[in-house]
């Protein structure tokens, strides 16, 4: 659980190439499970690119492991490890290509450590999205039905699909958005991370702009939601108050899952001059 932003000694810093965010993380067992299956991560680095000048990069990822499997847990850490293992790795190149790779490791490990023990990690599998934001492009790898939400100028959109049947259904004109809704088919997953050898993950990059605020959250939160809480909650002006609101509205519908949510603000996109950085300009209030 944590709220963010940039953390930079103060004195004159080189010229910021990216974005300046505000974060918060909230996870929480559910008032029913006996343990919390969901991982989560984030993270920022601010890397030096000249003498001059810097650039800021963050990540935010999920991992749902399957409820009801004994190695839900472990698999969804697993997910969230292999990412970190690879950002760590990364000196360069394409944002999409660190998400690929982050998610065929987690595939392939999640799979292998599955066929060692099979009565013990029988299906064990996660859900897996990842989120790097850089310059002004926030790039997304997603595989089951953790969700992505954007507001933006007051319109809420999801930037994720649901690996589901009900969304795969809906996909394919079987059923209306609102059958989908509520058909028993919303929760079971037709894609995940460690249930094949083989994985087909879905990649998407967006422009990100200042006054963005995002919500990557586990199905155990939306899907205790209405749109209308998620897009009261992605305008308020404070994110840690936001965050924690619509985990309260998921606790007090009794909170079946385990919930995970990750909402960023983008503060500042684009090349700012080297000023004297303290906490009240870090955080906006300068």
């Amino acid at each position: 659980m944590g709220e963010n932003s940039i953390i930079v000694p103060a004195g004159r810093a080189p010229n910021l190439v990216g974005v300046i965010v505000t974060w918060r993380a909230i996870t929480h067992q559910g008032l029913t499970r006996s343990q919390n299956e969901d991982a989560h991560w984030v993270t920022h680095v601010v890397e030096g690119k000249t003498d001059t000048e810097s650039a800021s990069r963050y990540i935010f990822a999920v991992a749902d492991g399957l409820g009801g499997h004994r190695g839900g847990a472990i698999a969804s850490r697993m997910a969230i490890k292999a990412v970190k293992e690879e950002f760590h790795a990364w000196h360069g190149g394409a944002a999409d290509s660190i998400i690929s790779r982050a998610m065929q490791k987690a595939n392939q490990k999640i799979f292998c450590v599955a066929q060692t023990d099979p009565e013990l990690f029988e299906k064990m599998q996660t859900t897996l999205t990842i989120a790097i934001l850089e310059n002004d492009s926030l790039v997304i790898g997603h595989v089951g039905d953790c969700r992505l939400y954007r507001m933006r100028d007051g319109q809420l959109d999801v930037l994720t699909r649901d690996h589901t049947m009900a969304s795969d259904m809906l996909q394919l004109h079987m059923i209306s958005a609102k059958q989908a809704a509520g058909h028993p088919g919303r929760h079971q997953l037709t894609r995940s991370v460690g249930g094949d050898p083989f994985m087909k993950s879905d990649s998407t990059r967006q422009q990100v702009r200042p006054g963005d605020t995002y919500l990557l959250c586990s199905d155990g939160l939306w899907s205790e939601l209405t749109d209308e809480e998620i897009r009261s909650a992605l305008q308020e002006d404070n994110i840690s108050s936001g965050c924690e609101k619509l985990v309260r509205f998921a606790l007090g519908r009794g909170a079946p899952d385990n919930i995970t949510g990750i909402m960023f603000h983008i503060d500042i996109v684009g090349k700012q001059a080297g000023i004297p950085f303290t906490w009240r300009t870090l955080l906006g209030k300068g």
